[in-house]
């Protein structure tokens, strides 16, 4: 069902996006739908995002780690004992969460934190990737949703210093969704445990949002240290380490020396960690202007 509501009495023709840039035509739809004070889940290609009264009580991806992911992830229960709360409460009355916390598997507080989590990263993503006109369902809701929902302006700013942290960390969002490996003959020095983790399991085959599936932590935080590291040169994308391959052609014939030039300026390593502190300290000035 395409998402149809009435225009305000006054439209703002260029939204702006949780940054800089114009808002896509989630952000812009979900901006609509809590001015509209929806229920419902308004989907994008990315992921959903739940509402009830116009705020967001949830957000899942494909690309981030759900609730069950994390608490399974980090040891606090077992998918075993989850999928038998999650059975237990079809009929009982109660809901996931009150199931959750009554059998002691968690307690109220860490589940929030834990809901929260996962409502941001989903969220980050599903504004940041979504391409496409969304999609919005009224009326469904999700089985986990937050005590305190989250309005939709608290969570656009919220994406905005998220993305604003990641370019000041690395302004390169290729490391965010490729497959990325350590960098050969580097030393992980001064590398605190969790990166360290991160750096083990990058092995040129997981993306980042694999890696944090693996670890059962944030996806979010998990690009965040990947940017870490790709800004000291721990980490690079397989694809740019491997040089281009020449075609078969025959080789052309000797010819003249070509005239002599003026040798070019050498391209620059963006994982050269000198230049990587250069290159934070431009987007840092870019950012004062």
């Amino acid at each position: 069902m395409t998402l149809t509501l009435p225009a305000p009495t006054l439209r703002l023709p260029h939204r702006r996006r949780s940054g800089r840039s114009p808002a896509g035509p989630v952000e812009s739809a979900l901006a609509d739908l809590a001015a509209a004070r929806a229920t419902g889940t308004l989907y994008g290609s990315a992921g959903a995002l739940h509402l009830a009264d116009g705020a967001v009580v949830a957000a899942d991806s494909p690309a981030t780690p759900g609730v069950e992911a994390l608490l399974t992830g980090c040891g606090r229960l077992t998918p075993r004992q989850w999928a038998t709360q999650l059975a237990a409460c079809t009929g009982s009355g109660r809901t996931l969460a009150e199931q959750l916390v009554g059998a002691g598997h968690v307690s109220h507080g860490e589940l929030q934190l834990c809901q929260l989590t996962a409502l941001l990263d989903a969220a980050y993503v599903v504004l940041s990737r979504s391409g496409g006109e969304p999609d919005f369902v009224p009326g469904h809701a999700p089985p986990l949703v937050l005590a305190r929902p989250v309005s939709v302006r608290e969570l656009r700013a919220a994406v905005g210093r998220r993305r604003a942290l990641l370019d000041r960390v690395w302004p390169s969002p290729q490391v965010d969704t490729a497959a990325v490996r350590r960098r050969p003959g580097t030393v992980p020095r001064g590398c605190t445990r969790r990166r360290q983790a991160v750096l083990e399991a990058a092995d040129g085959r997981r993306t980042p949002a694999e890696i944090a599936l693996l670890l059962g932590r944030s996806a979010y935080g998990t690009v965040l240290d990947v940017r870490h590291l790709a800004a000291r040169g721990l980490v690079e994308t397989p694809a740019a380490a491997v040089p281009p391959q020449r075609s078969a052609a025959a080789p052309a014939p000797p010819s003249a020396p070509p005239p002599q030039r003026s040798a070019a300026p050498p391209a620059y390593d963006p994982s050269d960690p000198h230049v990587a502190l250069l290159l934070r300290i431009r987007a840092g000035l870019e950012a004062r202007l």
